[in-house]
């Protein structure tokens, strides 16, 4: 029985670096794709929450009142509510059944 033996190349090596190298870029790529868009979603939810803090400036109201104030999806008003509640800006309380948040 025969076994036949293959060798790579010096051309065969260089184009699987070159194969390899271009691998790694495509991933990097990949990478600063999702880092960017977590940056803008990150710039984006900074944004509402400063257009809740600014409907939030003459005093307290409602969270339905926050959303028709800002003209918040229900999500952007959540991430952004979670936001400032993270950062120790806003306090949530109940009044009569619904909730309220005001500045601290």
């Amino acid at each position: 029985m025969h076994v036949k033996q293959h060798y790579l190349s010096a051309n065969n090596t260089q184009l699987i670096d070159v194969l390899c190298f271009i691998t790694y870029l495509l991933y990097l790529c990949a990478e600063i794709e999702l880092l960017t868009e977590f940056i803008m979603i990150k710039e984006t939810i900074g944004a509402n929450a400063g257009a809740i803090w600014n409907a939030l400036e003459n005093g307290a109201l409602s969270v339905k009142a926050v959303k028709k104030a800002t003209k918040l999806k229900e999500a952007e008003l959540n991430m952004a509510l979670g936001w400032l509640a993270r950062e120790g800006k806003v306090v949530f309380t109940e009044v009569e059944g619904e909730v309220v948040v005001s500045l601290v």
